[in-house]
């Protein structure tokens, strides 16, 4: 057995989005919206997935893919965070803004795209606009945990308040580590819960409890980790293993390698962070 370290829709306005019921049973709805950045007005489009067992207005998370785009990943989570009674709204940040690794744009250029989602989830009558949170992995991971630095906030919510909670797998830490670094830069102080595996390629072994060591001298912030022995990069993308090409990789080379046993360990532990940090607020 693996040792694990465990440290802690349908109203909106057609000036601000275009809806379309995907199916009949209206659990599956999609969203067209455009990002926040008015120099890089990018239209992208998300798909709002709702739980059958939320009688008011509902708890969501966005959940953002990683570099290769929407996956298996949104689908191992799915159920379990919908019987929850949370909301899921699965975002596409790819299509249309790039191909790969090797033109995928800085993580920054994506955070004006996950607060309009984020204000796009506020508008819905269905969606409890005080309980959303965001998730994601990978490229998906990094972006959320930038969502938690209040001066990304401050720059594309202006006064409005957030994400309230931050679950986040395999981030890439090592450039938020630099970013935090920096004087004047803080967190919004909501829970933050990451989930690597310690043969990562892009460093997660060292640089997630790095990152750890420096919330809490900085900040007196407790950052919650998952840690999982010997997995690697994507470890709950149920996949054939992948070697390939990413400037962002040790050497840029990197790795993946689907696990199982970590792969079904998250699941309950992250709806446990969801229903405590988003569906408990």
């Amino acid at each position: 057995m693996r040792n694990l370290k465990i440290a802690g829709f349908l109203a909106l306005t057609l000036l601000t989005g275009f809806v379309l019921s995907l199916r009949a049973s209206t659990d599956a709805t999609a969203i067209n919206f455009s990002s926040l950045d008015t120099s890089q007005p990018h239209n992208v489009s998300g798909t709002l997935y709702m739980p059958v067992n939320c009688s008011g207005p509902c708890p969501a998370v966005v959940l953002i893919h990683g570099t290769n785009g929407i996956d298996q990943r949104g689908e191992l989570y799915r159920e379990p965070i919908l019987s929850a009674g949370i909301a899921i709204f699965e975002v596409d940040f790819k299509t249309g803004i790039y191909k790969g690794p090797t033109d995928r744009p800085s993580p920054d250029a994506f955070l004006p795209m996950a607060f309009a989602a984020l204000k796009q989830l506020r508008k819905l009558p269905s969606i409890d606009p005080e309980r959303i949170g965001i998730m994601g992995f990978s490229l998906g991971g990094n972006i959320s945990l930038r969502t938690a630095i209040e001066s990304n906030v401050k720059e594309w919510m202006g006064n409005d308040k957030g994400f309230i909670a931050f679950a986040t797998f395999y981030p890439v830490s090592k450039p938020i580590i630099k970013e935090l670094e920096k004087k004047g830069t803080k967190l919004t102080g909501g829970p933050i819960i990451v989930f690597y595996g310690t043969n990562d390629s892009y460093g997660e072994g060292t640089a997630v409890p790095e990152l750890k060591s420096l919330l809490a001298t900085k900040f007196n912030f407790q950052l919650i980790t998952v840690e999982y022995a010997g997995a690697t990069h994507a470890f709950n993308l149920n996949a054939p293993d992948m070697n390939y090409f990413d400037p962002a990789a040790i050497h840029m080379r990197g790795h993946t390698s689907w696990d199982p046993e970590a792969a079904n360990d998250s699941i309950p532990k992250l709806v446990a962070f969801l229903r405590e940090n988003v569906a408990g607020k």
